[in-house]
């Protein structure tokens, strides 16, 4: 399936009321089949993104992450959910300055601290939402699996 280079129109309406006026929409999609993210450009610089989930687990995971610990982090921190759409798996959130660490070109040492800090964050969350029973073997595996994708870059060549 080809993703569309638009969000569906009840969306974009949607999202078009929940701002107050209608955007200028870029895809900015990461090159894979479920990935659907919009850049949603107003006048006078102001950005928000609109993201359409996957699968309603990862809806409810970073909709709890956005309710419970961005707040914390300030608006410059983290997004800030705007709104969202249960039934279209849609989040409306706020654009925060500076670039994915993909897109960065960093030193070994910056890097390691770049995943550091991402890490305290990430413990940030943990102890700010509901993680038991089923939320709780959820961040286990999501955990496990972070961890084992940082394994696989630490023993990449070039890294140390």
């Amino acid at each position: 399936m080809t993703n569309p280079t638009t969000p569906p129109p009840a969306l974009l309406a949607w999202a078009s009321r929940e701002l107050g006026a209608r955007p200028a929409v870029t895809d900015v999609s990461h090159p894979r089949e479920n990935s659907r993210v919009w850049r949603l450009d107003l006048p006078r610089a102001t950005r928000f993104y609109l993201k359409i989930s996957p699968k309603a687990v990862m809806y409810e995971r970073e909709t709890l992450a956005l309710r419970s610990a961005a707040p914390a982090l300030g608006a410059g921190g983290a997004p800030q959910l705007r709104a969202s759409s249960a039934e279209d798996l849609a989040l409306l959130l706020t654009a925060v300055p500076g670039l994915p660490l993909k897109q960065l070109e960093l030193s070994p040492v910056e890097e390691a601290r770049a995943h550091r800090h991402g890490g305290a964050l990430l413990a940030r969350l943990h102890a700010a939402g509901d993680l038991s029973g089923p939320r709780w073997a959820e961040a286990e595996q999501a955990l496990q699996a972070a961890a084992d994708g940082a394994e696989g870059h630490l023993a990449a060549p070039g890294t140390c």
